[in-house]
């Protein structure tokens, strides 16, 4: 029989280490959402599944840990991942500065990063294909990522509320969802193929001035695009070679 707690766990007095209960095989949704004291969080082995908006706003959350002994999870540096490694689960809104991903990682799962608004630069894995819905949603202080050769989408609402300024696209990508940088600092996308990929609805907030670049042999066929075509700019890439593409 699935044991279920119920956990409310909002703003507390005092900073805290919080271990959940040895028993639990569920953590609800929102169980320490707002918790604002909250600085680290032990999963028992016990734990199977974790439920949506964990630890969202919980800013000085910097380490989950994980009991030795379940088979499901385990931490590496205070972030949560999958047991054999290879899918990033979560990540401590109270990280600080650039967090690398390991290479080992194939994968990460939907708003991992959500509200970590204390990173600025996320370097993102060679083998890494897609980046999920709301990756980085709420990471109002992220500046920098790179997008590996080898990914090919980004889900919906990824790079809401970021700041990143730049992005260079890789070769291989074949769709952009819904909304993936709306509310963004955006102001320069910079292309190398000369055929447009697929895109979703809204994808660029501010698209009439962001300026597209793409190398001069597919000018025409962004600028004829029916969303692509909707950039206020577009221009060869040459001409505005400001950073350099994976």
């Amino acid at each position: 029989m699935t044991m279920f707690v119920s956990l409310c766990l909002c703003a507390q007095e005092d900073e805290s280490d919080e271990a959940i209960p040895a028993g639990m095989t569920s953590i609800p949704d929102s169980a320490y959402y707002k918790n604002t004291e909250l600085t680290s969080l032990t999963i028992p082995a016990s734990v199977e599944t974790l439920g949506d908006h964990l630890v969202d706003h919980c800013f000085k959350l910097v380490y989950i840990g994980v009991d030795a002994e379940n088979p499901y999870f385990k931490s590496i540096g205070g972030v949560l991942y999958s047991k054999d490694g290879q899918t990033l689960i979560l990540c401590p809104p109270g990280k600080t500065g650039e967090f690398v991903i390991p290479e080992h990682v194939k994968r990460i799962a939907p708003y991992a990063f959500r509200t970590c608004k204390k990173l600025s630069s996320i370097v993102l894995p060679s083998g890494l294909e897609e980046i999920p819905d709301g990756a980085f949603m709420g990471c109002w202080g992220l500046e920098k990522v790179n997008l590996p050769n080898g990914l090919k989408r980004i889900g919906k609402h990824a790079f809401d509320g970021t700041i990143v300024q730049k992005m260079n696209m890789p070769t291989t990508m074949e769709f952009i969802d819904d909304e993936a940088f709306v509310n963004t600092s955006l102001v320069e996308v910079n292309l190398r193929v000369t055929k447009p990929f697929a895109l979703g609805e809204n994808v660029f907030s501010e698209i009439h001035v962001t300026r597209l670049n793409v190398p001069t042999a597919g000018l025409q066929n962004f600028k004829k695009d029916p969303k692509w075509g909707k950039f206020g700019r577009i221009t060869p890439t040459h001409s505005y070679w400001t950073v350099k593409l994976p």
